[in-house]
């Protein structure tokens, strides 16, 4: 239950993020913050401890501001891999890195915002 609870969080801070940001766009309708956020949630959990732990010294020395170039880098990962399976209609578009650097944090304050509100 506390995947679904993830997953779901996850798609609405995306479409926040795609609302927040010009250079951040979904296509295939709500579907796709959908499915970005299953992916997303995935490599959460099996990627992002790996490269918080081999990065340990940058966020120590950025006092943790690295996390943002670590998060924004779990973005392109979704994007990419999403963009590989190639599923009909259904695509996460981001422009730049400023925008990337941009989503990371949007996409950190809004999930943040929601676990807040919605507080299990």
């Amino acid at each position: 239950m506390r995947l679904i609870y993830t997953i779901l969080t996850n798609a609405l801070a995306l479409f926040a993020v795609s609302i927040s940001l010009t250079g951040f766009t979904f296509e295939g309708g709500w579907v796709a913050p959908l499915i970005a956020a299953v992916i997303l949630t995935l490599l959460n959990m099996l990627v992002k401890p790996v490269l918080k732990l081999l990065s340990f010294p940058l966020v120590f020395i950025s006092a943790g501001l690295f996390l943002i170039i670590i998060n924004a880098g779990i973005l392109y990962l979704t994007q990419e891999i999403l963009r590989v399976m190639d599923i009909q209609g259904v695509s996460m578009n981001i422009d730049n890195l400023l925008t990337y650097l941009l989503s990371a944090i949007i996409f950190g304050i809004a999930n943040w915002l929601i676990h807040w509100f919605l507080k299990e």
